[in-house]
């Protein structure tokens, strides 16, 4: 019992630490694949670069003794994971507004259409 407790203490340390280090990695990737979009917005198919950059400006933020647990790797897919998230809240976003816009475009057309009958 005497060694189970330090144990217990000592994993669960580390996983809050690998918890509250990966929801600020994750909230750091929109920063940064913002700011990769500024950076290369002048530059034609540069998707890769931009993602290596971000990639590699979040890995170099993490402390040493956690890039044990944080590789690469697992930066690239915490990137990967996020992007995915912001483009398919953009698509859902551009759909939206889509929709509203063809349903004011047959709006007015139906208000035309009507201020021709009355007029007729």
């Amino acid at each position: 019992m005497e060694l189970i407790i330090p144990l217990l203490t000592i994993i669960f340390g580390a996983l809050s630490a690998y918890l509250k280090a990966n929801e600020k990695i994750r909230n750091s990737s929109i920063k940064y694949i913002t700011e990769a979009e500024e950076l290369y917005k002048d530059v034609s198919k540069a998707g890769g670069q931009k993602f290596s950059w971000v990639v590699d400006t979040l890995y170099n933020f993490i402390p040493r003794p956690l890039r044990i647990i944080f590789t690469k790797s697992c930066i690239e897919k915490i990137v990967q994971s996020t992007f995915n998230g912001i483009e398919a809240y953009a698509k859902t976003q551009m759909d939206k507004a889509v929709d509203k816009y063809f349903e004011n475009i047959e709006n007015k057309n139906l208000l035309k259409r009507q201020e021709n009958d009355d007029v007729g």
